[in-house]
């Protein structure tokens, strides 16, 4: 069953990258580590008269491959044993107490703890006897005999209590061979297993730092169920004193930076944030000597959901999955709240507690208690008036003709209407109008002005495909330029032809097994000529200069010809069909004759939205009841699935303080194509939210950006695939004028920690807004492992097909892979970078199949 190299000396990207290549390099190969499936059958403690025989425990177990075939030729196994204690001593929570301890002793100073510091704590054995009958099944007979056990420092004897439930370990490989752990809890007496502690489940764990990385030190601890055994109230690290306890520890490790004391110290010093203070200042905060006393701490690490989200890891199926609202105690508590002193009572409303005896009562599950029950006091959601959106939005695409999806000739409408989250009433889209944002009201912590129902920002944005996201379809997605602001146009001394430079000069191309033809980008359009016609070359009108255009089949081709509808005056624009779009007209008495001007037309800005509460656009329609949008018609197209989205906020945002968040809905329609086309990336709320659909939330200062499964379709509406500039960006590190491209920002975000330029690279040349912190952010599992991001399956697999320079840089961007893409990237402008006349050669070498 070993892994063998999928190392065949090419460059593909499945060849360096995605789960099938984890599994088949480092120790998969050189080891000859693979996962197995163990399971325990049945675990016994022999109960006799004779010392020497009594409380001796045998495991029995199996283990099997992937395939279901039996594993057999094990050299050697881990065990452990435990017994769980029902509360007592003034803990409101059961407890699994070790029989096998190991002592950990502090050598040398510069620890918190002095020198020769001893601690117990659990631990495992190896020493038994391991019996292989050669078919995938074993046994394990323990050396510690768990009838006689005292603990090696405090000298406690353990007793053994045949009426408790017990936990069995058997843990296995790690960095070579068969892995694998499995636990088995029984009741020595023979009696039904009746008392539990199932609380977090490992799946939960497997949503962050993936399935097959997930373990604990050793490599063969790939369990919670496991990890508990060891890591529970008995162990203390000898070094800091703190405890091992999982619900502690890993409370601790996952709060990280928000600890209620580094919170505490960040306002003593007077900084901003955590990021801020010197390494002295942070010398004192959480920390566990670990592998080799190495110093570990934690106060980097930002949770990816909301902290107060309990049920991000407390879900599923657990028996005792709502412990942490109907179990409260000062350990699980204080682990988080770590700046309440339980025994003096500081920081505590409730005064001193000697023990957990009356935490239930002042913090029930739900509920009115003498103080805030455990889930009002973890509803993050109604804390702060200012992240709680203003409105209910419905938004809607109109029905395409077919009742599928919209073709040549139909234009969607959308609509929007928004319900006052405060009263419940709909808002007066008559009467609403814009303001500019420091007109705007805001909104305090705890309190917010009344609706003026004038709207600093009513943005609605509309892009697609997925594959590569652009602005479509509305006023400011086209790339426009309107003619003289006249009734009629003298062309009798036009002399030359009107011509013009579609989308950066790229011609396009067409191929069918017959035929191939190039549609060219720079167009030459005689206005006098024969298909044209005119009542009087002296006075041609806006129609019939528009009708010549569009006659003409090079450029209806490209552009379209128009009566602009909120001017009444001739435009033309391009059809959008190249990858950078813009328009210009080269010098000429045409030229001059009817539009006078050859600066180049792009679209411009970087969020390409249409405001929905100004008067600017004739394609809004307020109704009563509604707002109404039309978009352009979809000729122009690719087939695929569109998106649609929102922000609207009323009381805006004064200042970083002083603001109401926006509220942003999305919707989806589909063009050319009936089946919906698979996101590039998906998976978000994996990690970000919790079970209800809540969580994580990307500044809701500004964006209200809900990190849900779909979220990258509203934060491409943005962070698309259009530069803003046809010069580029000098202050930017890859010339890129705009909303840096999503890709590539995502990438670098998640990455940060090992990126050689991480504020360059996630598009901060000019500093980090959050002082010090500098993107110093660490994915919790191999970030090679892509899939993570693009699942199999539900997303398109465009991260192996399609390599490109944005995606990639993203996370390679040390001097020879930035070399290597400039390199690799022919530009016949290359002032402009991101013109969209560049042809790069990554599929070349690094496309997987």
């Amino acid at each position: 069953p070993c892994a063998t190299s999928d190392d065949d000396g090419s460059v593909r990207i499945d060849k360096k990258h995605g789960e099938e290549h984890l599994l088949h390099s480092g120790e998969y190969v050189d080891a000859c580590k693979f996962f197995v499936k163990a399971t325990i059958t049945s675990a016994a403690v022999s109960q006799s008269a004779w010392a020497v025989n009594n409380g001796v425990v045998t495991v029995a177990f199996k283990v099997e491959d992937e395939d279901g075939k039996p594993v057999v030729g094990l050299p050697s196994v881990q065990a452990n044993i435990n017994k769980l204690v029902p509360a007592s001593g003034g803990n409101s929570f059961n407890q699994w107490v070790p029989y096998i301890y190991s002592t950990e002793t502090v050598d040398g100073d510069g620890y918190p703890n002095p020198d020769g510091t001893k601690v117990e704590r659990g631990n495992r054995e190896s020493n038994g006897t391991l019996m292989d009958y050669r078919d995938g099944s074993y046994t394990y007979k323990f050396a510690t005999n768990i009838a006689n056990v005292v603990t090696p420092v405090s000298m406690t004897p353990i007793p053994l209590e045949r009426n408790l439930t017990h936990r069995v370990s058997i843990m296995m490989g790690g960095h070579s061979g068969a892995t694998a752990d499995a636990v088995f809890d029984f009741v020595p007496d023979g009696s039904p297993v009746t008392e539990t502690r199932d609380i977090v489940q490992t799946p939960v764990c497997y949503t962050c730092h993936g399935a097959t990385e997930f373990h604990g030190h050793g490599g063969d601890r790939l369990t919670v169920e496991n990890c508990v055994t060891c890591h529970n109230p008995i162990g203390y690290d000898a070094q800091s004193g703190n405890t091992l306890d999982m619900k502690v520890m890993l409370h601790k490790i996952h709060v990280g930076g928000e600890l209620a004391s580094i919170e505490e110290t960040v306002e003593d010093v007077g900084v901003d944030n955590v990021w801020q203070l010197t390494d002295e200042e942070r010398a004192d905060f959480y920390a566990i000597w670990g592998y080799r006393t190495t110093k570990y701490t934690w106060w980097k690490v930002e949770f990816p959901a909301v902290i107060e989200n309990c049920t991000k890891c407390h879900q599923g199926s657990g028996a005792q999955v709502d412990n942490w609202k109907n179990v409260p105690s000062r350990q699980a508590c204080g682990s988080c709240h770590d700046t309440i002193d339980f025994a003096t009572g500081t920081n505590h409303l409730g005064g001193p507690q000697a023990n957990d005896n009356a935490c239930f009562a002042c913090h029930p599950p739900d509920g009115p208690g003498f103080g805030e029950s455990v889930t009002e006091a973890h509803n993050w959601l109604v804390k702060d008036q200012r992240n709680i959106p203003e409105f209910d939005v419905d938004l809607t695409v109109s029905t395409p003709g077919n009742g599928q999806y919209f073709v040549a000739g139909e234009a969607p409408v959308v609509t929007v209407q928004l319900t006052d989250v405060d009263t419940g009433l709909p808002v007066d889209y008559l009467t609403m109008t814009t303001q500019s944002n420091n007109a705007a009201e805001g909104c305090l912590k705890d309190g917010c002005p009344p609706r003026d129902n004038k709207f600093p920002g009513s943005g609605l944005f509309v892009h697609g495909p997925r594959a590569r996201r652009v602005p479509v379809l509305t006023t400011p997605a086209r790339v426009e330029l309107l003619a003289l602001n006249q009734a009629m146009y003298n062309l009798t001394a036009v002399t030359q032809n009107l011509d013009m430079t579609f989308d950066g000069g790229k011609d396009l191309y067409t191929s069918s097994s017959q035929l191939s033809t190039i549609v060219r980008a720079n167009v030459s359009v005689n206005l006098k000529a024969a298909a044209c016609t005119y009542a009087n070359l002296a006075t041609a009108t806006p129609t019939e200069i528009m009708d010549c255009l569009n006659g003409n089949a090079a450029f209806a081709a490209r552009g379209i010809a128009y009566i602009d509808e909120a001017t009444g005056r001739l435009a033309i624009r391009s059809r959008n069909l190249g990858d950078f779009y813009s328009l210009q007209l080269a010098p000429s008495d045409a030229n001059t004759a009817v539009f006078n001007n050859t600066s180049i037309q792009v679209m411009g800005g970087s969020t390409v939205s249409t405001p929905l509460a100004a008067n600017t656009d004739p394609k809004v329609t307020r109704f009563a009841d509604r707002i109404e949008y039309q978009l352009d018609p979809v000729d122009d197209l690719q087939p695929g699935t569109y998106m649609v989205g929102v922000e609207i906020t009323d009381r805006g945002r004064p200042s970083t303080s002083n603001y109401k968040t926006p509220s942003v809905k999305k919707a989806y329609f589909q063009v050319k194509q009936a089946a919906e086309e698979k996101a590039i990336a998906n998976n978000c709320d994996s990690c970000h939210q919790g079970p209800q659909g809540t969580g994580f939330v990307l500044d809701y200062y500004r964006h209200n950006k809900i990190f849900d499964h779909t979220a990258v379709d509203q934060c491409g509406q943005c962070h698309d695939y259009l530069s803003a500039s046809a010069t580029g960006d000098p202050g930017s590190s890859i010339g890129w004028s705009g909303s840096r491209p999503i890709s590539r920002r995502v990438h670098a975000v998640h990455y940060g920690s090992s990126l050689n330029y991480p504020l360059l690279t996630v598009d901060y040349a000019n500093g980090d807004p959050v002082n010090g912190r500098n993107w110093d952010i660490t994915f919790p599992q191999d970030v090679r492992r892509c899939e993570t991001c693009h699942p199999a399956g539900e997303t398109s697999g465009t991260w192996k097909t399609n390599p490109s320079r944005l995606p990639c840089s993203g996370c390679h961007d040390d001097d020879w892979a930035t070399a290597h893409m400039k390199s690799m990237t022919y530009d016949p402008t290359p002032a402009n970078p991101w013109s969209g006349d560049e042809e790069e050669t990554c599929k070349t070498c690094h496309a997987s199949n």
